[in-house]
């Protein structure tokens, strides 16, 4: 269990749809998709089926472009080895505004005194993914510090130096797709 990520505070834990032979995720990853509001259907081109979650492989959440499928609180099926089966996951997903989400920093010396992450509250930023960052040489989730473009989905609102942590809120239009 590698638990990049947590959700503090106030949450809704929801089932989500993985599709089989998906990327395997573990808890604390985050899960999202990046298909539109449609039918339901597959669409070709997608990530993922529309209403099907995935491990994010990629940075994460881009208002309009992504949709946030909250924390992941149970491992890929099968467990251990083997391709995904198509299964229902359970994930922690925070209530727009107020539940949070915790990480690392991605550049833990840019928030190391609380100078340096009072500059950086109300900034809107994304979780950042790297394919290789953990200690296991799997995927790593980080918090970036450093603000993004408005249609990033969550907002800087603490952390904790001595940790290197960050606690982000995420904007309600991050769990939908399609939105101007």
């Amino acid at each position: 269990m590698r638990g990049d990520l947590k959700v503090i505070g106030f949450a809704q834990t929801l089932p989500r749809q993985i599709p089989a032979s998906g990327t395997r995720y573990e808890v604390g990853e985050p899960l999202y998709s990046d298909t539109t509001l449609s039918s339901g259907l597959d669409v070709a081109g997608s990530a993922a089926a529309v209403n099907k979650y995935i491990l994010a492989a990629t940075d994460i959440v881009i208002i309009g472009t992504n949709k946030f499928g909250g924390i992941a609180t149970s491992k890929a099926l099968p467990y251990p080895t083997g391709t995904l089966v198509a299964h229902e996951a359970q994930s922690s997903n925070p209530v727009p505004w107020l539940g949070r989400v915790r990480g690392r920093a991605e550049t833990v010396a840019s928030v190391d005194t609380e100078t340096e992450l009072l500059l950086l509250f109300g900034d809107v930023v994304l979780i950042d993914y790297s394919a290789t960052g953990a200690v296991d040489g799997g995927e790593l989730y980080t918090i970036k510090e450093v603000g993004g473009a408005d249609t990033s989905a969550f907002q800087l609102v603490d952390g904790n130096p001595a940790k290197q942590t960050l606690d982000v809120v995420i904007d309600g239009r991050g769990y939908r797709h399609d939105v101007s």
